[in-house]
């Protein structure tokens, strides 16, 4: 035994071994014994042994199966236990040498048998139509073939039975019908399976059908005449069968469990044809041989009926070919999609503009007519709407830097997808919006464990939105809002690099890079340029005397009246200190004089607290120089921005002096 192992590691192989060991046996038992009652009980006991370890090899699967996989296997069961029932009544008619005619309950269960295994390859295609409606109408063809066939190869009988005894005879015909179609229902999921799925349990299971239907057209003549017995080579043929329909489901369990992937021929799209084809050549071959034979007419007409089926199928197939390049074409703009994202994540755009991009391909991604996007953007939290893409939707009002509302508020709360497919019933949908979006889809946005958005997609068509758009829209978000936290996160490290902590103005560094640049920029055009330096006259005292947290707030008033008296091109930085820089491009003598003038009088009313009370901010002194009259250069500017600088605090400490004396 354990050499057996080691030759066959799989189960399924020794299973092979040891039935083709045990038919043989049977078989040979078979050959020995003479015709009677106990060749008929060898028989039987093989019949039904091998019957019944294919119940319960395809039981042991169903067990195993996923879920949307059970009911091909329900189905396969049945046709097991059906054939089961019949194989044991004809038994016990043999056995007890009692003549039968069909249609029998024998009869009954195994044609029911046949069906339940089309049913369960139709089953292995569930969710997929075409590959289901390709299945349908090979079986149709298989059937028209068999029955043109049939009528041909048994014509010298079978014209006679059927006037004579139609029921029987057509009872007796269905049999090879309906195994072949059985036959090619696994063919055609064989060919019709997903791309990965493995192929051996498919293949086993083929055989195993196609040897029943082979020992059914074995046995045709003998059914039709009433003559069947035991000893013939239809024993081995249908023990064969439900062996390899054992192995079959024994595959499928070994493939699971060692997740077995199967890899696609590049034939394989061709095979697909392969069935069709057969059974059109077969019966037109059928159709030059039965002429001038009295069969001639029903084949005829089988070919006909033959003729219209195929054309369905090859209508179906170019069908699949066109919808299948329509599907290519779409999963490409959708990974599209996915990878323009990913590239923004690792580019140098705007966070304006990748925000732009994201609503801009979510509504590509979903095949809706626009996209919004929110983030938590208050310092309460609060989510405000950062980018709206309206496409065709002109009506759709510009509700940039709105506070968020509508289904999106639903998916907040839910941390998770929110479809509504018809979003007037929904009842987080805005009622404004009714006439506009007919269905809508919303996810929140979550980075490293935290919610710091909503994306919503709308429809101005009723939508279905399918589990593939359901899946692409949950990556394509995932991979979003990484982009978005870290483009969040690049331009805060670029602010701390390019801003002063403290005040929230530029720091000194990046004010000596932007007066670079714009010193060139205006000896090159021939501008001006004026340059304020300031200085808080008494932060020193301040600090002594109230504490660095006082200092701060004095500082921090300082940087924010000046931020708010210049214009949006003009730069305020701090300098060092207690000292702050204003840059005014294009700016001559007088504006720049009457800025500082305005900046001067704003401090003069402003206060900070300290002791419970509040004190006036100390006074600011200020020096202006101007390109090109006072120098070329940043550093030429700065120092006779310095000097006058100094001389209006010089004006500063006299008049505090006089007003000190006058007291």
């Amino acid at each position: 035994m354990i050499r057996l192992q080691r030759a066959m590691p799989r189960p399924s192989d020794r299973q092979l071994a040891l039935g083709v060991a045990g038919l043989v046996a049977i078989v040979v038992i078979e050959l020995v014994l003479p015709a009677g009652y106990v060749r008929a009980a060898i028989a039987a006991i093989g019949w039904l042994g091998y019957s019944l370890g294919a119940l319960l090899r395809v039981s042991q699967a169903l067990s195993a199966a996923r879920r949307d996989e059970r009911l091909s296997w329900i189905f396969l069961g049945a046709g097991c236990v059906s054939w089961l029932v019949s194989t044991g009544y004809r038994s016990m008619l043999l056995i007890a040498d009692v003549p039968s005619s069909p249609p029998s309950v024998g009869d009954a269960a195994a044609l029911l048998g046949a069906i339940f295994f089309i049913l369960g390859f139709i089953a292995m295609l569930r969710g997929r139509r075409l590959a289901t409606y390709t299945v349908l109408l090979d079986q149709a063809a298989v059937g028209i073939g068999l029955v043109a066939v049939i009528a041909f190869a048994v014509q010298d009988v079978f014209l006679v039975e059927m006037r004579d005894d139609p029921v029987a005879t057509a009872t007796v015909l269905l049999y090879t019908i309906l195994y072949a179609a059985a036959t090619g229902a696994a063919i055609s999921a064989f060919f019709a399976a997903p791309l990965d799925t493995p192929r051996r349990a498919h293949v086993w299971l083929i055989a195993g059908v196609g040897l029943t239907a082979a020992a059914y057209l074995f046995s045709l003549p003998q059914y039709l005449h009433g003559t069947f017995t035991a000893g013939t080579l239809s024993d081995p043929m249908w023990m064969l069968g439900m062996l390899a329909i054992s192995i079959g489901a024994s595959s499928s369990l070994e493939d699971r469990q060692q997740l077995v992937v199967s890899q696609p021929s590049p034939l394989r799209p061709f095979a697909r044809m392969a069935l069709p084809g057969v059974v059109g050549v077969a019966v037109g071959i059928l159709i030059v041989v039965s002429e001038d034979h009295r069969t001639e007419a029903i084949v005829l007409r089988a070919s006909a009926l033959l003729t219209v089926v195929l054309a369905a199928r090859v209508g179906l197939a170019m069908y699949s070919n066109w919808r299948q390049g329509e599907v290519e074409g779409r999963r490409a703009r959708q990974f599209e999609a996915l990878y323009e994202v990913g590239l923004a994540a690792a580019g140098e755009r705007s966070f304006d503009d990748l925000l732009k991009l994201v609503v801009e391909q979510a509504t590509a991604l979903t095949r809706t007519d626009g996209a919004m996007l929110a983030l938590a953007d208050d310092p309460d939290g609060k989510f405000v709407i950062r980018a709206l893409n309206k496409g065709p939707m002109f009506r759709l009002r510009d509700s940039v830097g709105e506070p968020l509302a509508g289904l999106s508020l639903a998916a907040l709360e839910s941390r998770d997808l929110v479809v509504a497919e018809q979003y007037a019933d929904h009842p987080q949908s805005t009622p404004q919006l009714h006439d506009l979006i007919r269905s809508a889809i919303a996810i929140p946005l979550v980075a490293h464990g935290e919610v710091i958005g909503t994306l919503a997609a709308y429809s101005t068509q009723p939508r279905r939105f399918a589990s593939e758009t359901r899946r692409l829209i949950r990556l394509y978000t995932a991979q979003a809002a990484i982009a978005i936290a870290n483009a969040r996160l690049l331009a805060e490290t670029h602010r701390l690099a390019r801003d002063d902590d403290l005040t929230g103005v530029m720091n000194r560094r990046s004010l000596m890079e932007r007066l670079e640049a714009e010193i060139h920029s205006a000896n090159r055009h021939g501008d001006i340029l004026a340059v304020a330096l300031c200085d808080v006259d008494g932060l020193k005292s301040v600090n002594d005397s109230a504490g660095h947290l006082a200092g701060n707030e004095v500082l921090i008033k300082v940087a924010r009246v000046m931020r708010e008296s210049v214009r949006a091109e003009d730069i305020v930085a701090r300098f060092g200190g207690d000292e702050f820089v204003v840059m005014l491009p294009r700016t001559g003598q007088l504006p720049a004089q009457a800025l500082v003038s305005r900046m001067s009088t704003r401090l003069r009313e402003e206060t900070y607290h300290w002791a419970g009370a509040e004190h006036s901010v100390p006074r600011v002194s200020f020096g202006i120089a101007w390109f090109p009259e006072d120098g070329r250069t940043a550093d030429a500017l700065l120092a006779a921005a310095d000097e006058r600088m100094y001389v209006d605090k010089s004006r500063g400490r006299a008049a505090v002096d006089r007003a000190a004396d006058a007291d």
